[in-house]
C-alpha cells in the first residue's frame, strides 16, 4: 500500500512540476516578444455583441501607432493615435491633431505590453500542447487555464497560446470565456517587423 501511495505521489509532484516549466516557457515566450521589437499586434475581439479590432506597431514601448475600431463606439469613427517619445498625434475625421494625454497614454501602454506575460500565466494552470499545426505552420502550443474573476473586467478563462519552435516567440494567443451577456473570444497575433520607422 505505501508503495502505491508513494507512486501516486511522485507521479502527482512530476505532474506538478511539469506544469510549472510549462507556465515558465509560456511566460519566457510571451516575456521574448518585448525583446524582438519592433513588432504589430493584432487583436480581433467579440464580447457581448460588440466586435473590436486594435492593431498596435510598436517600434519600441515609447514609440507606437495604434487602430482601434468597432466596440462600444462602433458607429464612431476608427481611433488612431501615434505617440512618439512622449509627444503624441489623434487622427481624426482624416486629419491629425497634437494628442494631450501622449505621455499617459504611452505609460499605461508599456505598463500594459510589460504586464502581460504575468497577467495570462501567473496562477494559471498551465499544459504543454507539444507541437501542434496552427494557421498551417508548425508551433509549440500551450493551454492555460484561469480562474473567473468578474472584478477584473477580464472575462477570459481558457487561453492558447502558440509560440515559434525556432525562435521561441509567440505567434498568436486565443482566448475564450464568458462576458456579461454571452461567450467572449479574442484571436491576437504577433508580427515580428524586420524595421518599422514611425
Amino acid at each position: 500500500m505505501r508503495v502505491v501511495l508513494l507512486a501516486v505521489t511522485l507521479v502527482g509532484i512530476a505532474a506538478r512540476a511539469a506544469g510549472a516549466g510549462c507556465a515558465d516557457d509560456a511566460k519566457a515566450a510571451l516575456q521574448a516578444r518585448l525583446g524582438a521589437l519592433p513588432i504589430r499586434e493584432a487583436l480581433e475581439s467579440d464580447r457581448d455583441g460588440e466586435h473590436t479590432t486594435v492593431v498596435l506597431e510598436l517600434e519600441t514601448l515609447q514609440r507606437f501607432h495604434t487602430i482601434i475600431s468597432g466596440g462600444a463606439a462602433s458607429t464612431l469613427p476608427a481611433v488612431e493615435l501615434l505617440i512618439l517619445d512622449g509627444k503624441g498625434w489623434s487622427k481624426e475625421r482624416g486629419h491629425w491633431k497634437p494628442f494631450v494625454a501622449a505621455r499617459a497614454t504611452a505609460a499605461s501602454t508599456a505598463e500594459d505590453e510589460q504586464a502581460l506575460a504575468a497577467q495570462l500565466t501567473d496562477g494559471a494552470a498551465v499544459t504543454c500542447l507539444g507541437t501542434v499545426e496552427k494557421d498551417g505552420r508548425k508551433s509549440i502550443g500551450y493551454e492555460l487555464l484561469q480562474d473567473a474573476d468578474p472584478s477584473s473586467g477580464a472575462p477570459y478563462t481558457t487561453m492558447h497560446l502558440y509560440a515559434d519552435p525556432a525562435s521561441g516567440l509567440p505567434l498568436s494567443l486565443d482566448m475564450s470565456g464568458q462576458g456579461d451577456f454571452g461567450p467572449a473570444v479574442t484571436h491576437q497575433t504577433f508580427e515580428y517587423l524586420k524595421t518599422l520607422k514611425l
